[in-house]
């Protein structure tokens, strides 16, 4: 694929975060969350009003991935704690291998602190992702209860040192 790009998302773009979510969600997480709790979570999650409180109220920034004219994929982040927290990384199943994971992982770190660690959840159920994160320099360091919305999963959270 040519002529990645990996951009910030202003409030307006945010309908195309949601849709990228429909699509990736669904392929994603088969086999690890029920598919009939997928729908629901996603119109919990991705609501336009919370993925623009997010970026308002809480300072999360979003990315989009795109090339060939295509969206192919979004990420989230923030600062808290003294690290960066990765909310959300997803790709196009077509897109995953192509470095866009790796290129969203450093925009966020560039935009919020070159110095600190990197953070996030990740189910622990999702040995694709799990596998990625190590291959990036994070190691898991607490498994975790998490409750989303009436959903309750157990995650890692796994953690890439500072610079």
């Amino acid at each position: 694929m040519s002529d990645t790009t990996i951009t910030p998302v202003a409030f307006s773009e945010l309908p195309r975060v949601a849709a990228l979510a429909r699509r990736i969600w669904p392929e994603a997480f088969a086999g690890i969350l029920p598919a009939e709790r997928i729908p629901g979570m996603l119109d919990e999650i991705y609501a336009l009003d919370t993925l623009a409180s997010d970026i308002a109220e809480r300072g999360h920034q979003y990315w989009l991935a795109s090339g060939d004219g295509r969206n192919l994929g979004y990420a989230s982040a923030y600062r808290a704690d003294g690290r960066v927290w990765i909310k959300k990384l997803y790709l196009l199943a077509e897109s995953r291998g192509l470095g866009l994971g790796k290129a969203m992982i450093a925009a966020a770190r560039t935009h919020f602190g070159e110095s600190l660690p990197v953070a996030l959840y990740v189910n622990d159920g999702n040995a694709p992702a799990i596998a990625f994160y190590r291959s990036q320099g994070f190691e898991i360091e607490r498994h975790v209860p998490v409750q989303m919305g009436p959903y309750q999963f157990t995650d890692y959270v796994m953690l890439k040192p500072g610079r």
